[in-house]
């Protein structure tokens, strides 16, 4: 058996999807016939349960913000030290000489180091990556839709139109000049600032008579490929539970997402 079937084996999803690639019926059989099969399959369900685990974790209150400011952050890293670069290529460099065969042992170490050679590998890379994805509205739509499924998050949590305003103001935060008047006679839960991907994304949290809430997201239309022209019609759509208005309103364009009906969110934006 070859280290290259060895490592095939080893890097097959667990369920049999990739059973059919080349060169996996002969590493199992190669297998078999050194008496490894067993210990490949005990570290398969090793990983299995490790991700079961994982799936279950439930990530605290303002970790996909703090996510994404270490993501913006590794965009200013530069060319590494010296000593880090040797380091991250030693990690994630297959040795250069063949080496002996033995029965593979579970050895979480190992992986963990070629996760953290990966890891900073991604990072001190990822400022071509990051600067290179266009910024759509409909990607936008896509991350503001996760952000309303998941739960918003509050910097200020206040019923007092004015204290919204005021907060907004002094946050810099992007934000309509007016609104709709039915719908800024609605109740306030509270606002926030997001930075999604570097852009400036504020939120305004309405609440209905009955305690339904309407989120209003506001960025700079300039931050977007493809923003809405100011002037242009609402555009209303139903994606999945959420109903979406999108319009422009001079320099800003805003997003309306609700779990509401789209004749109650035409109603308000009138």
């Amino acid at each position: 058996m070859t280290e290259e079937q060895l490592h095939l084996l080893r890097s097959l999803r667990p369920h049999g999807e990739d059973d059919h690639e080349t060169g996996v019926p002969e590493a199992r059989a190669a297998a078999d016939a050194a008496g490894i099969s067993v210990h490949l399959e005990d570290e398969h369900g090793t990983d299995l349960a490790m991700r079961s685990a994982l799936d279950q974790i439930e990530p605290p209150p303002g970790f996909e913000d703090a996510l994404r400011i270490a993501m913006r952050a590794a965009r200013g890293i530069g060319e590494p030290p010296a000593e880090l670069r040797e380091s991250i290529l030693t990690a994630v460099q297959l040795p250069q000489e063949p080496q002996p065969l033995a029965p593979p042992r579970w050895s979480r170490r190992r992986w963990l180091g070629w996760g953290s050679g990966i890891a900073a590998s991604l990072a001190l890379g990822g400022k071509w990556w990051w600067e290179n994805q266009a910024f759509s509205l409909a990607r936008l739509s896509r991350e503001l839709a996760t952000i309303t499924r998941k739960g918003i998050s509050l910097s200020l949590m206040s019923n007092d139109k004015l204290a919204v305003s005021a907060w907004l103001t002094a946050n810099h935060a992007p934000r309509p000049e007016t609104l709709p008047v039915k719908l800024d006679g609605l109740g306030r839960k509270g606002c926030h600032l997001y930075q999604i991907d570097g852009h400036p994304v504020s939120l305004q949290c309405f609440l209905l008579p009955d305690m339904k809430q309407l989120h209003l997201y506001c960025t700079p239309s300039s931050g977007l490929i493809n923003p809405p022209h100011a002037g242009a019609p609402v555009a209303l759509s139903k994606q999945a539970d959420l109903t979406f208005a999108i319009w422009a309103q001079g320099q800003q364009t805003i997003l309306l997402l609700s779990r509401e009906p789209e004749d109650l969110v035409r109603s308000l934006i009138s």
